[in-house]
């Protein structure tokens, strides 16, 4: 066993990454590969495939000039860009401190991404460094590799979360909030709770660090 950890994280609002602007409502970023230029240009070229509607991607509808269609099957559109690299994005991120992004979808509101990390210091510092790549970072799940004799129950303890934190958690997760693709928005769950979309942020922020903190600190 190597000892390392699978994490799985959500960016919301990425701030530098020209794949996720492409996902509409109704078709989402399945998967990114990448592969830098020859000739020490200095770009990266990007391929990435969009999934999940039954019309026409609003991607291939506007002619986007940033993208290029090249192949289509099975209801899934594949797109190339090319742009130049180290501007900082969610992946290029990850890839700075050492890790190899394994999983990547996105929809309108984020991106997910999957990688396997050495150490919950090194988790840390790259979920702190996203902070500024994003609106607000989540880790969706985080997976160890260790026998099966020795795996630990994490506790989580909610009782560090206030009524209001748990509420608004309650919500997010029964109207598929968490899903990806989404179910429903920030908007759509701050509508069902009667407060305003940046209260919502605000307290689901909150409730997430405390979580976050419970999971890492029994890593």
């Amino acid at each position: 066993m190597s000892g390392r950890m699978l994490a799985e994280v959500e960016v919301f609002g990425p701030r530098s990454c020209q794949v996720q602007p492409h996902a509409d409502e109704e078709w989402s970023v399945s998967s990114v590969s990448r592969s830098a230029t020859s000739g020490g240009t200095g770009r990266v070229v990007e391929e990435f495939t969009l999934k999940g509607g039954d019309g026409t991607p609003s991607a291939l509808q506007s002619g986007d000039p940033k993208a290029d269609h090249v192949f289509a099957y099975d209801q899934r559109h594949v797109f190339q860009l090319s742009r130049a690299a180290g501007q900082g994005c969610v992946c290029e991120r990850i890839e700075a401190a050492g890790c190899v992004v394994q999983e990547f979808s996105a929809d309108t509101e984020s991106v997910v991404v999957t990688f396997l990390v050495d150490d919950v210091p090194t988790l840390r510092d790259i979920v702190d460094d996203l902070q500024s790549e994003g609106d607000t970072v989540k880790l969706r799940r985080l997976l160890e590799d260790t026998p099966a004799e020795t795996d630990r129950p994490v506790v989580l303890d909610r009782a560090k979360l206030t009524t209001r934190q748990r509420e608004v958690l309650g919500r997010a997760h029964e109207m598929g909030y968490f899903e990806h693709p989404r179910e429903a928005t920030a908007g759509d769950v701050a509508d069902a709770l009667d407060i305003s979309t940046s209260t919502f942020t605000e307290h689901l922020a909150a409730a997430q660090r405390k979580l976050l903190d419970d999971l890492l600190d029994s890593c």
